[in-house]
């Protein structure tokens, strides 16, 4: 059965008292009571804060339950990770995120001792970094240990240590006192495979780095047997023998070219990788037999109209993958065919039967199969965690990421499908205000004011699963169109492809096609439109108001994209940046003209309404000074700008008090440009 391997820290014991920490509901029965009123609008502050659990672990055992927990208290959230044992229904504080480090994820190593991968910002070589640590600590919250202590000076490792220090290559689920873990030994660039001892630290090298190797993939019998290099514009894929011999490469080839191979792992036969490659235009998953020099592909799992993609789920006892976890709702001809192990599949068709119209994701089981860890959301449904068992048949509600959001009082997004000017048809997604009057189409029965939502970066794609930011639009009394744009991932590799270094072009126009054609179907009201993103859903909404000022009311910016020769030369600062960003966004020199007329920054005075940007001081993935440049931009073209800096604020609203003091800003600002109530 499976179990989910998941990828110098000053961490202290978390300062609560037991009695201020709340217990898990014991049973779904015995989760706070949820209202029926779905006439009153819930209030801004349920939807600032931070989801109560965002990561959850099962200890091999499947008698202790490990959490990512976030914690109410004096205006603020406290995060932490908290135990609780199975059958007890207290949680003991184990550690707290400390000034400016946070705990990303976390998994276990045995049944006595957590692995914990955290985060800190960080600079080298005047580049703003995220440092990425490990930590080992026992069940109790003793013995925290930094598993990577700092090597002497060279010329890749500082006193600091690598960048990178928790990329889990294997959990060895058979040996609790070790892992293997991915590190770069002194003097190298690209990392090496460590077997690591995780009670004291020591470490010896297993397989040594080779050139531009940056990921490591294991076998069913945890040996090293595939590596992905970056070669300027080409990814190599390698992999040797099962005795470690005959290193070779399997398949080169662009990122974003149409044979692209990406392995997936092994599965329990040693010579049999699994990876995931073109298929009819659509990414599927196939099965690779490397012991045959034409290295022939057989498929095990294809989509008509969708890219197959998830994590990988592994065996219980092997790193063997036995099915993909997947997050994006996708639904096979035969119900849960993405699960390949029988017993595995049961279990899910077993889970959706009990929790039907979800996506319910299987994350861990424990070691003797019968306990199982379940995350579940759906469409206006925030997500929850639960725990079953086989044995007794129960399935028990541990605890509700947005516990103050009820099901009831939210929306749910309804699917569009909408063709754009050139003929290209788009998925998008509708939003209305909770209790609006509607047709048997779903469509208001008088327009409404509406919000352009794009996604970010810009590979990602939006569905009509739960979305927090739609929720809360939706809840001021606008309606939300989503939108799939050209360049959005899982709708086949054309349509990606259609994308790339289009932002600001086609990207754009498919955004404008799809809020025109909710103004023809009388869902918007024209003269009450806004435009809001975040990264590149931020970048979208300022060119929005560059290429149509006409349309919108206001912009909000958060975290956004302003100059595009900006971000390809900070991207090239970092490694296979300056690859990502010529074959996404455009040569920096090639394509300069193209570049300035997609920047919002160099087109400030084409904007007509009114813009918010906000935007965090400590952001590692968009750099603050985008929306700084933006805002002196719209000031020199005498343009109507709010600009917002939140002092040590992330690329994802990760603090409360910053979360609380957008959404305060985003409903004010709505309110006062389309006039609605905040």
């Amino acid at each position: 059965m499976p179990n989910l391997t998941r990828r110098r820290l000053s961490l202290t014991t978390l300062g609560l008292p037991l009695s201020s920490l709340p217990t898990f509901p014991a049973s779904a029965a015995d989760a706070p009571p949820r209202r029926d009123d779905s006439r009153s609008a819930l209030p801004l502050e349920a939807f600032a804060e931070l989801p109560r659990l965002t990561d959850a672990a099962l200890s091999p055992d499947g008698r202790q339950l490990a959490a990512l927990m976030h914690l109410s208290g004096d205006g603020e959230q406290t995060s932490g990770l908290v135990l609780r044992r199975i059958g007890d229904d207290r949680v003991t504080p184990l550690l707290r995120n400390d000034a400016g480090v946070s705990i990303a994820w976390i998994e276990w190593a045995g049944n006595e001792r957590l692995l914990v991968g955290t985060r800190h910002l960080g600079r080298r070589d005047f580049d703003g970094t995220v440092e990425t640590r490990l930590l080992s600590v026992r069940a109790d919250g003793g013995g925290a240990l930094n598993l990577v202590q700092p090597g002497p000076p060279g010329k890749f490792e500082t006193q600091r240590g690598p960048q990178i220090q928790d990329r889990v290559v294997d959990l060895l689920p058979n040996d609790p006192q070790h892992i293997l873990l991915e590190l770069p030994p002194q003097g190298s660039a690209s990392p090496g495979v460590y077997r690591v001892n995780i009670e004291t630290g020591e470490r010896r090298l297993i397989e040594p780095p080779q050139r531009r190797v940056w990921n490591w993939l294991t076998d069913a019998r945890h040996r090293v047997r595939c590596g992905l290099r970056l070669d300027g514009q080409q990814v190599e894929v390698i992999a040797c023998d099962p005795d470690g011999s005959r290193w070779r490469t399997l398949w080169r080839f662009e990122p974003w070219g149409s044979d692209a191979i990406w392995p997936l792992g092994f599965t329990s036969q040693p010579q049999e990788l699994l990876v995931r490659a073109g298929h009819q235009g659509r990414a599927a998953i196939f099965r690779v037999d490397l012991s045959m020099p034409e290295l022939p592909r057989r498929l095990l799992l294809a989509h008509p109209q969708r890219d197959v993609a998830g994590e990988p789920i592994h065996a219980v006892d092997s790193q063997a993958v036995i099915g993909l976890r997947m997050g994006d709702g996708t639904a096979f001809a035969e119900p849960r065919a993405e699960l390949w192990n029988p017993q595995l599949r049961r279990v899910a068709l077993e889970v959706d039967a009990a929790l039907p119209d979800r996506r319910n994701r299987l994350l861990q089981f424990s070691r003797d199969a019968q306990r199982y860890l379940l995350h579940s959301s759906g469409r206006g449904q925030p997500g929850e965690y639960y725990l079953g068992d086989q044995r007794s048949g129960e399935l028990v509600l541990l605890a509700e990421q947005h516990p103050r959001l009820p099901a009831q009082q939210l929306a749910g997004a309804r699917r569009l499908a909408i063709r754009s000017r050139d003929g290209l048809m788009l998925e998008a997604f509708l939003t209305l205000p909770p209790g609006t009057p509607a047709d048997a189409e779903g469509r208001p029965l008088a327009a409404l004011p509406l919000v352009l939502l794009p996604h970010g970066g810009p590979s990602g794609r939006d569905d009509d699963n739960f979305d927090l930011w739609a929720e809360f639009i939706a809840s001021r009394g606008c309606a939300v169109l989503q939108v799939n744009f050209r360049g959005s991932t899982g709708l086949g590799r054309e349509f990606q492809h259609a994308g790339l270094r289009r932002w600001g072009l086609e990207m754009q126009d498919d955004l404008t096609d799809a809020l025109q054609w909710a103004m023809a179907q009388r869902i918007a009201d024209p003269k009450r439109l806004a435009i809001v993103g975040g990264s590149y859903g931020g970048y979208a909404a300022l060119m929005g108001a560059v290429r149509t000022p006409e349309l919108f009311r206001c912009v909000v910016s958060f975290a956004g994209v302003s100059d595009l020769i900006e971000l390809i030369q900070h991207a090239s600062n970092y490694f296979g940046g300056a690859e990502w960003a010529e074959a996404s966004i455009g040569r920096l020199w090639g394509d300069r003209a193209q570049l300035r007329a997609t920047s919002p920054a160099l087109q400030a005075e084409r904007i007509q309404a009114p813009v918010l940007l906000v935007h965090g001081s400590a952001d590692r993935v968009v750099p603050v000074q985008h929306s700084r440049s933006m805002a002196a931009a719209l000031q020199r073209a005498r343009k109507p700008v709010r600009y917002v800096e939140q002092d040590g604020g992330n690329h994802h609203l990760g603090s409360h008090r910053h979360r609380l003091a957008f959404f305060r800003l985003l409903a004010g600002f709505l309110g006062e440009h389309l006039g609605l109530q905040s």
